[in-house]
């Protein structure tokens, strides 16, 4: 601070977050600058960087309303600070703000440059006008809102841990057949990588979920490579259906908008307006008119109908309900030549089963959503298929094994069975959009 200004704090007063597995991944630290020269107070969270060039400002912050506005802020970032991460945010502010009026005398600032706590402490809650965080003597009532922890983590962390046993990492890589080339010019394979389910957090910002992490292969937790099947095929489809509106639909929904935009008088009124535009379409034969509003109170048309042989124009159309979301199917054939191939489908086998499971917590009382799935079709030099679909992240629906898919019950010596037909079905977990293709046009088949 300068010894004249109204801003207070310093970057040498760090602070890293609390409650957020993903920002405390990244080993960010953040400070505050609190400029007292606004009522309340507007409180800057920066993210620091190695000099004062690379610091990054995150958003700022209105103390007393508990308002977050974003400024460079990434989106794990606005979900914290527009979260539980306020009250840590003022609490940082209140004591950066105190060191600095403590060790600096400015003539803005009742208290400043001595060791009087109550006067600093006086100076920053009425210049915050909250008492959030920094305990002190002067009986300041904090008066703004609770916010809620939008942020998803500490309802996670509520949930427990899982219980001994579960597997949430280590599943290893398996290749069948073990003849199969994936280096270069090698043969084209269909990939499987596991991942621990990640959840979606509400961005209360934008009204809408945050995206999962797209680095799967940093998410990978096990892989199994196998031959592309026979059969390989993707649809898409989106969801259309036929709706209708009467003139006294859409009437009535004219009213509604303007009673819910305008108010209820504005809305009283409307219903006149709509009476007489209703009135006037009709004409002269106010006998089909009262017909029409005869059957709506009877909860149908069949009076106009039967007086009239007519129905009131229902204006059908083909609408859009929605997309929907894809479903694949696969099935192989594993057949072992050796103890190493029978060893490695037995894994195999496992790994699906295993990873589709649902995690039991260690209290038994909830549930967690099984590991998730990354496919991909590869080509002979290991790179994505440019002429076969992509995918989605999917969960598997479904796994079968037929143990005798030869029709007789048949082993090798060691037991293992001669041969195994394993059947699966993943969906994935969001619909295809059209941004997902990109606005070029590039010669692939995309999703």
């Amino acid at each position: 601070m300068s010894t004249t200004d109204k801003i207070l704090g310093s970057r040498n007063e760090t602070f890293k977050v609390a409650g957020s597995p993903e920002l405390a991944k990244t080993g960010r630290t953040y400070y505050t600058l609190s400029d007292y020269s606004t009522s309340p107070a507007t409180i800057t969270v920066k993210s620091k960087g190695a000099t004062n060039a690379f610091d990054r400002s995150v958003g700022t912050i209105n103390p007393e309303t508990g308002a977050f506005t974003k400024t460079r802020g990434s989106s794990d970032e606005v979900t914290f600070f527009s979260g539980m991460g306020i009250k840590q945010a003022i609490n940082a502010s209140k004591t950066s703000s105190k060191q600095d009026l403590m060790k600096n005398k400015n003539p803005n600032f009742e208290g400043s440059g001595s060791n009087n706590v109550a006067a600093v402490d006086k100076t920053i809650n009425n210049g915050m006008k909250t008492n959030v965080g920094t305990e002190s003597s002067n009986g300041i009532e904090d008066k703004r809102p609770v916010l809620k922890d939008t942020s998803g983590a500490s309802a996670r962390k509520a949930v427990g841990r899982d219980a001994a046993g579960t597997k949430n990492s280590g599943f290893g890589t398996h290749v069948y057949p073990k003849t199969l080339r994936q280096d270069r010019d090698g043969q084209d394979y269909l990939k499987f990588q596991m991942m621990k389910y990640i959840p979606r957090d509400f961005d209360s910002n934008t009204f809408s979920f945050t995206a999962r992490d797209k680095d799967f292969d940093k998410r990978t937790i096990g892989n199994v490579i196998l031959p592309i099947p026979s059969g390989i095929a993707d649809a898409q489809a989106t969801s259309w259906g036929g709706e209708s509106m009467t003139p006294l639909d859409m009437a009535k929904a004219n009213v509604a908008l303007t009673t819910v935009g305008e108010g209820v008088t504005a809305g009283i009124n409307e219903v006149g307006n709509q009476a007489r535009k209703i009135g006037a379409s009709f004409g002269d034969n106010r006998d089909a008119l009262a017909a029409v509003i005869a059957g709506m109170a009877a909860g149908g048309q069949q009076l106009l109908t039967r007086t009239t042989g007519a129905i009131a124009n229902p204006n059908m159309e083909l609408l859009f309900n929605g997309p929907n979301l894809r479903t694949f199917s696969f099935q192989f054939l594993l057949a072992p030549r050796d103890d190493s191939e029978a060893r490695t489908i037995i894994q195999i086998l496992r790994f699906f089963k295993q990873g589709m499971a649902p995690i039991r917590t260690k209290s038994r009382l909830f549930l967690k959503s099984p590991h998730t799935f990354k496919l991909s079709y590869r080509n002979n030099r290991g790179r994505d298929h440019k002429y076969l679909n992509k995918f989605k992240e999917c969960a598997l629906q479904s796994f079968g094994v037929n143990y005798a898919p030869n029709g007789t019950y048949s082993t090798y010596e060691d037991g293992v069975m001669t041969a195994y037909q394993m059947t699966m079905t993943y969906q994935e977990l969001t619909p295809i959009y059209n941004d997902d293709y990109g606005p070029g046009n590039p010669i692939e088949v995309g999703f």
